[in-house]
């Protein structure tokens, strides 16, 4: 005899496109040989399905095996919960649809009795009616129109927010419906007990449909200030939140579970493919189908000649063997009274993944979207700094250069920015290893002020230079001006023209003040601290030297 099985899902370990999900089950069992079924699975990787459990001692699992079950349509809770809804929605609609149908009716009967007038007017005349009973008739009646009418128009507006919640929730039901398979899978143990007692089963296996990816909420935070954005000082933190992002549409719910999220890649964990020579050989151009068709006479005749030319053009790699089957796979040790060595111990290598185990149960229901899931915390130093780039834009950029002294690995994730509660932006965070820096611009500061301008452009040319030459001299000046409360770090990066022609030369005659950084190319970068209501001067003097009758571009 079979005997059902219910479980539920105890834990779920994420990775980048699928899920290794884990259920739990318990019931007391006679001795002697049982088959268990567990029912309504969703389609998983049926290689990768495990069993362990407890029992007493000396309890064998003597097989597993998974079978499909053909149903006529998913049996979710959540889609029974929509139709259900959809339903009840469909009969407030009908209910208000009929009413407003009988508003209709009596507003005809109305209007029929408002056509009747001319034969009031001829009873009155004739004396077969008083005065009174006219006015009494047509009160009566307008008084009527005009219920009919108010209430006719709030059916409407009840009928119209219906059609719209109805509709809603039927979208609804079809996105879960176009994402849902309604066949399902059943899952076959057969075990032996000695004797009676209580059997706990664990099942567990990788289903498509799931992924997770990290994120970061980064807030910054203000160190012996007062919070107010233009008395920023130098050394200050930055709060990193690191969320992960976790979605699936695996067909069913995970409720109360613990939640683990992994950068392991269980798809890519194949064997080393073949190395195979590398040969070189003269060009032989593959042919089009019309010229073949046009060089067809002197074609051989085996057609056979000619497939390993079709093959030169796509060769094959070496493919690993598939995985062997794990089902009716017999693991004696697994029921045994003491706890089964778990397969996701073999799926979590720490030495070349990263695990991040959720402190909490979670919920994450099977609607594909993303849900947080809050991994740590951390408070980070960070230097902040103000830099521009006045040849492109003279505005000032507030910049926090971040260290990474949590001790674990940030992997690589969009970052949300937030200073002073407000949101600032979205940028990206590289995988930054514990030690290194990592950077986050926070938006432009106003109580900085970059100018740059031309100060001098004078051109010689004409006889008094030898071989007929042009000479340009330019000079620009950059001016920085703090007028914040406190002092800044100022980074200012610029460029100098780069010939790349023989007869164009370039001489730079002089940078006022040298700066700290200088390429090859002549990108410049220049660093300094500038005090409150300070002010800084750089200039540059360059010479530009081609023939006359040249036409360079890219000067101004």
């Amino acid at each position: 005899m079979v005997i059902e099985l219910e479980t539920r899902i105890a834990e779920v370990t994420v990775y980048g496109d699928r899920a290794l999900v884990k259920r739990q089950g318990s019931l007391s069992l006679e001795a002697g040989e049982h088959e268990l079924r567990i029912n309504y699975l969703p389609p998983f990787l049926k290689d990768s399905l495990r069993a362990s459990g407890r029992g007493p001692a000396g309890t064998r699992l003597l097989g597993v095996e998974a079978t499909t079950a053909f149903l006529a349509r998913p049996p979710e809770q959540e889609l029974l919960r929509l139709q259900t809804a959809c339903d009840l929605l469909g009969r407030k609609i009908q209910l208000l649809q009929t009413r407003q149908q009988a508003l209709e009716q009596r507003r005809r009967w109305v209007q029929a009795l408002g056509e009747q007038a001319p034969a009031l007017i001829q009873g009155l005349t004739q004396g077969r009616l008083q005065p009174g009973d006219y006015q009494h008739f047509f009160a009566a009646l307008l008084e009527q129109m005009l219920q009919d009418a108010e209430a006719s128009q709030d059916v409407a507006v009840q009928l119209d927010q219906l059609q719209k919640e109805w509709q809603a929730k039927k979208r609804e039901l079809e996105q879960k419906r176009l994402h849902s398979d309604p066949d399902r899978l059943a899952v076959l143990v057969t075990v032996e007990l000695p004797r009676a007692g209580e059997l706990i089963l664990e099942l567990s296996y990788l289903i498509e449909g799931a992924a997770w990816r990290p994120s970061y909420d980064a807030r910054l935070s203000f160190s012996g200030h007062d919070g107010a954005k233009g008395d920023v000082g130098q050394e200050s933190s930055v709060d990193l939140a690191c969320i992960g992002l976790v979605e699936q549409h695996t067909g069913e719910d995970w409720n109360e579970v613990a939640l683990a999220l992994s950068t392991a890649r269980p798809a890519q964990a194949t064997v080393l493919p073949e190395l195979e020579p590398w040969y070189l050989d003269t060009f032989q151009p593959v042919l089009s189908p019309r010229a073949l068709t046009r060089r067809s006479p002197q074609l051989p005749a085996v057609p056979g000649q000619w497939q390993p030319q079709v093959m030169l053009a796509a060769p094959l790699s070496a493919l690993p063997e598939p995985a062997p089957t794990v089902e009716g796979q017999v693991n004696e040790e697994a029921l045994a009274s003491e706890e089964a060595v778990e397969s996701s111990a073999e799926i979590e290598q720490r030495a070349t993944a990263l695990v991040y185990r959720c402190g909490r149960s979670v919920n994450i229901p099977s609607d594909g979207s993303p849900h947080r899931t809050l991994i740590a915390q951390y408070q980070l130093p960070c230097r902040l700094e103000v830099v521009a780039i006045p040849a492109l834009e003279e505005v000032a950029h507030l910049r926090a250069t971040v260290e990474n002294s949590s001790g674990g690995l940030l992997l690589k994730g969009k970052a949300n920015i937030f200073v002073d509660q407000e949101y600032v932006g979205t940028t990206e965070i590289d995988l930054t290893a514990p030690g290194q820096t990592f950077r986050l611009f926070l938006g432009l500061d106003d109580s900085v002020r970059i100018r740059r301008e031309l100060v001098e452009r004078t051109v010689e040319q004409g006889s008094r230079l030898q071989g007929n030459l042009r000479r340009i001299t330019y000079a620009y000046r950059i001016t920085v001006e703090n007028f914040a409360r406190g002092e800044r770090r100022i980074i200012i990066m610029d460029r100098a023209p780069v010939s790349r022609h023989e007869r164009i030369k370039v001489r730079i005659v002089s940078l006022l003040p040298e700066p700290q950084e200088r390429s090859k190319l002549e990108q410049l970068t220049w660093q300094f601290t500038l005090p409150a209501g300070g002010k800084q001067q750089i200039e540059e003097r360059f010479v530009v030297e081609h023939p006359r009758d040249f036409r360079v571009s890219g000067l101004p």
